[in-house]
């Protein structure tokens, strides 16, 4: 009865790993979308390209505007519009006809810049021109590419290298600015203002992105721990509660785990309906946000019901026996939580996978009800 639950795990498993790491694309209306683990851009792009991926090569042309988010980017051919890049590297080598805005913990900009540069990273390394003005925040910069319009620079440390040129004004916010100093030969004194940014306390260099980075994988793993140990005492109070249906329940799934989603997936379907027919009435307007709410408690009750199931049928895929005590049954729905939050990060299939495990659950409690409408019709 294990097979079909257990033979579906590991498609899903097999098929989102695949996913993950071939890159997908179709194109619309001359625009391209493409996204993967590693996406390789190698054919020219009429309009514009959105590419997100943790590795992002473009090698061919973007005619239009470049979108991109990845943990790396690299740029080498050009961008007939703007670019717009959201990473932890980011390699601008080819040339960009319009403005750029970028932000990652690594910048580097060798290629040239037809409109205006946006910028912020711990470092940033600027040797290309900028065709327009420049915003930049950084902890370390250098520079040594020409910025034709005016620049507003807040930073820890600067360097200027032979090639640096700022044609406008140049305004630079540090924490000690005795400790900058600007050659004549990037701009005249006339138009140079050096900021203590101290005074200016709503202005602010970027904390490094590696800080920014591990703090949000401690917040995210810590959100993780939590829910999976929220689902745990959960579980736990309902085999306290009511040891005999939550056993129902459990034989109920794993003897037909198919008809358990299909029957959780007609009763989320009849309450969201439910809710939209509320809606277009005025005295049922005034049920919906309890119609709301308790489809949200079935969500959750589904959610920690399947992850259960989950544990459980795992567990006896090992060849062991269901424990009896509540802490021990509470640990199996831990296992499946934890478990289907793993298999969640699967790109696309882990959301189904979510989707699955609420029928999943959803469906085994809602089958007695079932049950007792079909025999209402047929005696009827």
């Amino acid at each position: 009865m294990l097979k079909p639950l257990v033979i579906s795990s590991l498609a899903l498993l097999i098929a989102g790993s695949a996913f993950a790491q071939d890159s997908q694309s179709f194109s619309l209306g001359g625009d391209t979308y493409t996204a993967g683990r590693v996406v390789n851009q190698t054919t020219p792009v009429t309009a514009d390209l959105f590419a997100a991926g943790e590795r992002i090569s473009v090698t061919a042309p973007v005619g239009g505007s470049l979108h991109s988010a990845g943990r790396s980017l690299r740029l080498d051919a050009p961008v007939e519009g703007a670019a717009y890049a959201a990473g932890y590297v980011i390699d601008l080598a080819g040339p960009v006809a319009g403005s750029a805005s970028l932000t990652a913990a690594e910048i580097t900009v060798s290629g040239s810049i037809g409109g205006n540069l946006r910028a912020m990273a711990s470092e940033i390394v600027l040797s290309g021109d900028i065709g327009g003005a420049a915003l930049i925040a950084a902890a370390d910069l250098q520079l040594d590419g020409a910025i034709a319009g005016d620049a507003v620079i807040t930073v820890d440390s600067v360097s200027f290298g032979s090639g640096a040129r700022v044609g406008g004004s140049l305004t630079l916010y540090a924490d000690d600015p005795d400790e900058i100093t600007v050659p004549t030969s990037v701009a005249s004194e006339d138009r140079v203002s050096i900021r203590d940014i101290e005074d200016h306390p709503d202005i602010q260099a970027p904390v490094d992105m590696r800080e920014m980075a591990g703090e949000g994988f401690g917040a995210m793993l810590r959100s993780f721990l939590v829910g999976v140990v929220i689902v745990a005492l959960a579980a736990a109070l309902a085999v306290a509660v009511a040891p005999d249906r939550v056993a129902a329940v459990r034989m109920r799934a794993l003897a037909a785990p198919g008809r358990s989603i299909l029957a959780g997936f007609v009763a989320m379907s009849a309450l969201i309906g439910a809710v939209l027919v509320l809606a277009m009435t005025l005295v049922g307007l005034l049920l919906v946000p309890v119609a709301i709410a308790l489809t949200a408690l079935l969500i959750a009750a589904g959610y920690v019901a399947g992850s259960y199931v989950l544990g459980v049928g795992l567990w006896q895929l090992a060849g062991r026996e269901i424990p009896g005590g509540v802490a021990e049954k509470a640990g199996l729905a831990a296992l499946g939580a934890l478990i289907a939050g793993l298999v969640a990060l699967i790109p696309v299939l882990g959301w189904l996978s979510w989707f699955a495990l609420v029928f999943l659950g959803l469906g085994a409690m809602m089958a007695p009800l079932f049950a007792r409408l079909s025999r209402l019709g047929a005696a009827r």
